[in-house]
């Protein structure tokens, strides 16, 4: 039986990492297509799953088209079908056995919500260690608050209706450092968002951080996508801007603490890394 459910991956240079991640999806409980948007790696995809790729569809780019755009290119071959469904998959990241599972019964139960995420287990690459949980708010409102601040819910563990997408477009190549909360806001005009209230996802933490360019580029994409859907009578909507402007103006050692605050729960105590969203 055809599945209803898609999953997309970028992968860029993920030669180290790109095996077990789509291991994770192949071997979930759910049945589902993989499409993977191969963003002109120095190492074909095709090349490093080897026999793995005969079962996932790769889309080799002759460009480097960033996230965004190496997501935009899957999700075209996941329009162009049948699929209900749509989770977003990085190829850092291991999906639990029953991530996929949980997230479509979820939206199957909840027509009002377009897209689901999960709380997350960040791990170290080096040790293979929980270093902590991201555990953000589970219920919509919540989520929409955190999104006045910054993106309510992990994108790399979101799950989407293919209509949403349909009616809400897709990435905006616009905004290149910040596509992923832009995208959310905006399909937060027409639906509610959940968190599946359990780790179903591990993220990967690699050493080190962002430089200071894509640092500001991201705050500044940021900062555009909270103009661009801009409340005026809705304090938290000035609130996040302000934040975001503070952000962008201090040393990021300094901006750890507030980064935290609008994330939501992080357990155990521990410095946020600047390199994960």
């Amino acid at each position: 039986m055809p599945s209803d459910t898609a999953v997309i991956m970028a992968a860029h240079n993920a030669e180290r990492t790109i095996r077990p991640a789509v291991v994770s999806v192949l071997d979930g409980t759910l049945p589902c297509d993989l499409f993977i948007a191969d963003d002109a790696s120095r190492i074909p995809v095709e090349h490093a799953l080897g026999a793995l790729a005969e079962r996932v569809t790769v889309i080799r780019l002759d460009k480097n088209a960033g996230p965004g755009g190496a997501r935009n290119a899957a999700l075209a071959h996941v329009l162009a079908g049948d699929y209900k469904y749509v989770a977003i998959m990085d190829a850092d990241d291991i999906s639990h056995p029953t991530r996929l599972a949980v997230q479509r019964a979820f939206l199957e139960n909840h027509p009002e919500v377009g897209v689901v995420g999960t709380w997350v287990r960040l791990f170290d690459e080096r040790t293979g260690e929980t270093v902590y949980s991201l555990h953000r708010a589970s219920a919509s409102d919540s989520i929409r608050k955190l999104m006045y601040f910054n993106i309510g819910l992990s994108h790399a563990t979101a799950m989407m209706r293919v209509k949403t997408l349909r009616e809400v477009g897709l990435y905006d190549p616009s905004f290149a450092a910040a596509e992923d909360y832009e995208l959310m806001r905006r399909i937060g005009t027409r639906y509610d968002f959940a968190n599946i209230p359990e780790d179903l996802l591990s993220y990967r933490i690699s050493p080190g951080g962002q430089s200071r360019g894509r640092r500001m580029r991201q705050l500044y994409d940021r900062l555009r996508t909270q103009l661009r859907y801009f409340e005026p009578l809705q304090w938290r909507a000035w609130a996040g801007v302000l934040k975001t402007l503070l952000v962008m103006l201090v040393p990021s050692g300094w901006a750890e603490p507030l980064k935290i605050k609008s994330r939501g729960l992080v357990t155990p105590g521990a410095a946020f890394p600047a390199n994960k969203s």
